[in-house]
């Protein structure tokens, strides 16, 4: 997610190869928190609704930008949700 974000990869080579990656990590039965699970599941979503090759999009499919738009988000959202909680120890 970062590297697409930072531009080092192509919206299409971040969603085959996360879909690689969340394919193998299911199968293999990692846990995750929570909080990441809840965003990469906004990931998911985002990319169950993008063509990867870009002869078979549609009108209304996610394009580069709204897939690169939610990525930015999802990591945004979990570096608030790291943030150490006001008034914790």
């Amino acid at each position: 997610m970062g590297d697409l974000s930072r531009g080092e990869i192509s919206p299409g080579h971040f969603a085959e190869s996360w879909l690689n990656c969340r394919r193998k990590s299911l199968a293999d039965g990692e846990r995750i928190g929570e909080s990441l699970s809840r965003r990469l599941d906004q990931v998911f979503y985002a990319l169950d609704d993008y063509p990867i090759d870009p002869a078979f999009r549609e009108a209304g499919d996610v394009t580069d930008a709204e897939l690169l738009s939610v990525v930015v988000n999802a990591l945004d959202q979990l570096r608030h949700d790291e943030e150490p909680r006001k008034g914790s120890a």
